[in-house]
């Protein structure tokens, strides 16, 4: 029998048993006791929890969890998973030493190439729940962002339909919907596309001279790019809004310290992004103080009288 196959029966055998000794082994697979504890050895470095009892009554034991059998995943379910577990490697998740160890065992296993992959979907994908129904172009999209192709789509936009060649920075998902931000060889400038207005889409394998958006990724994008159509941010926060500009995902990249207190965003965004960035800075409210662009200080000051003006109807009611 060879050491592999010995090793997958072993593994089996092993997590059937609560407790076992190296001659138990050794006479249900007819070697020797040395032999055993070496396979012992390689399935400990492999991962497997397996503890020495000392005593008469002492031996071999699994703790905690038993061992599944042998699971065969493809390079690119291995790279899922890898990307999924992320957001559990974190102190407070309950699993997190679980997590570290799935991320080490596969990355152990995973050729360079396929590891590289894996880091690339980490800097063109970025996951929000609520998760936004399946599209169908959303595959294609994301290996051209994670290639670094450009992808020429139909696009509806203002109620007209176009062409369009893009490179993607990458995807991020909010409240429901995919979000792509790209350079537009067609506007020659950096717009977001809403992944459901994009109606076909069909990545160019031809060479094509692309940007370079090794350092621009989907967590980045906002902060490293230079539109052409732009505004500039520039907004001090109290140390009560703090909390929620760090966590979240757009307005972290703008955060500037100045001295130690307050914090501020400071940054240039672009013009078809203005309502968006308002909506993500109108949660602040008072921990907010807007200096440019005036056009978000409009826009709040929009919605305040809207809100006034609808409570005004309800009070006289």
């Amino acid at each position: 029998m060879s050491k592999i196959k010995r090793l997958e029966r072993l593994l089996l055998s092993i997590n059937s048993k609560k407790h076992f000794t190296l001659k138990e082994l050794a006479d249900e697979f007819q070697v020797s006791t040395r032999t055993i504890q070496r396979d012992l050895l390689n399935l400990i470095e492999m991962g497997l929890p397996i503890v020495s009892e000392f005593g008469p009554h002492g031996g071999y034991r699994i703790e905690n969890d038993r061992i599944l059998p042998p699971i065969g995943f493809t390079e690119l379910e291995a790279s899922a998973i890898l990307y999924r577990i992320q957001m559990y490697k974190e102190a407070a998740f309950p699993f997190q030493l679980q997590s570290k160890s799935i991320e080490n065992k596969l990355n152990h296993y995973l050729p360079d190439d396929a590891k590289e992959n894996g880091e690339q979907i980490k800097k063109r994908l970025s996951v929000h729940l609520p998760l936004p129904p399946h599209h169908s172009l959303a595959p294609i999209l994301l290996e051209a962002a994670v290639k670094q192709k450009i992808v020429t789509i139909l696009y509806q936009m203002d109620n007209q339909k176009m062409y369009c060649n893009i490179q993607l920075i990458g995807m991020y998902s909010e409240n429901g919907e995919w979000f792509c931000p790209a350079f537009c060889y067609s506007l020659m400038d950096f717009h977001i596309f809403k992944l459901t207005d994009i109606q076909n889409a069909v990545i160019n394998y031809e060479p094509m001279e692309v940007k370079d958006f090794s350092n621009v990724t989907i967590h980045n994008w906002a902060a490293e790019i230079s539109p052409k159509s732009y505004l500039k941010l520039d907004a001090e926060i109290t140390p009560g809004g703090l909390p929620y500009c760090r966590s979240h995902p757009f307005l972290n990249q703008f955060l500037n310290k100045i001295n130690e207190n307050p914090e501020s965003l400071k940054g240039n965004i672009l013009v078809t992004y203005l309502e968006k960035v308002a909506e993500y800075l109108w949660p602040l409210k008072t921990n907010i103080i807007i200096h440019s662009p005036k056009e978000i200080k409009e826009l709040h000051a929009q919605w305040a009288r809207e809100i006034c003006a609808k409570d005004e109807a309800i009070l006289n009611m």
